[in-house]
């Protein structure tokens, strides 16, 4: 049986990480390498590769890298 939390979490978690993208691509260099380190800890490797991957293909398609 299908949980209620569950088609919340399929419907939010794509906003949500989007929204997580677009609030760490506008920080500096040293502040996503850290951010990104405690992702990976607190949440795995798959999470935080696919975190930096986004932030990454954000910067390159609309230039709002900061190094």
């Amino acid at each position: 049986m299908k949980r209620r939390s569950d088609e919340v979490y399929s419907v939010t978690e794509p906003k949500r990480h989007r929204c997580e993208v677009e609030f760490v691509a506008k920080q500096d260099g040293q502040w996503i390498k850290e951010f990104l380190g405690k992702v990976k800890e607190k949440r795995g490797f798959e999470s935080y590769k696919k975190l930096r991957d986004d932030v990454k293909k954000l910067w390159m398609n609309n230039g709002t890298g900061k190094n």
